[in-house]
């Protein structure tokens, strides 16, 4: 039988992708020693922005997730992604997040009223400006992705900076 050749759909600089690919669990190790680094790696994505895309929480272990952003908020992921395995390369470090950033980040995945008031403190994460990012291709069958285009342009304003 033929190989079977997996097929990416990439967000973004493709050609920002690394061949070196590391797992979540390498990239932490190599921020033991190191504030900020430029690397490619793999993470399942936990949760995308609601409004159009523009970000993502990925799972790098067990234990730690990060936020992706995306460079000059240049492009977007489908809203769909969750679940998928992302390829995400970009510059990782340990960012202060406001409160505001986080009430805005939990209304965008649709958390109830309490839970964004409950954010009540700065919280230190992990965070990626990622330049491109890559999506295993799904099944030509599908017909949602017509429907993202149109999704952003009512998210127009929506804006995290």
């Amino acid at each position: 039988p033929a190989e079977e050749v997996v097929v990416y759909d990439y967000f973004g600089d493709s050609a920002a992708i690394g061949t070196q690919v590391l797992s979540g669990t390498e990239v932490l190790k190599q921020l033991e020693t190191s504030d900020s680094i430029w690397v490619t790696f793999e993470a399942p994505i936990q949760a995308v922005c609601q409004t159009k895309g523009c970000w993502m929480e990925v799972q790098l272990d067990s234990a730690t997730t990060a936020l992706v952003r995306f460079k000059d908020y240049g492009f977007f992921v489908p809203m769909d992604a969750s679940g998928e395995v992302a390829t995400v390369a970009g510059s990782v470090k340990k960012e202060v997040l406001s409160v505001e950033w986080l009430q805005e980040q939990a209304r965008d995945a649709n958390e109830s009223d309490s839970a964004v008031a409950a954010i009540t403190k700065p919280e230190v994460r992990l965070t990626v400006m990622a330049s491109g990012v890559a999506l295993v291709q799904k099944p030509a069958a599908s017909t949602e992705s017509k429907g993202h285009g149109e999704a952003a342009a009512e998210g127009e304003g929506h804006d995290h900076e």
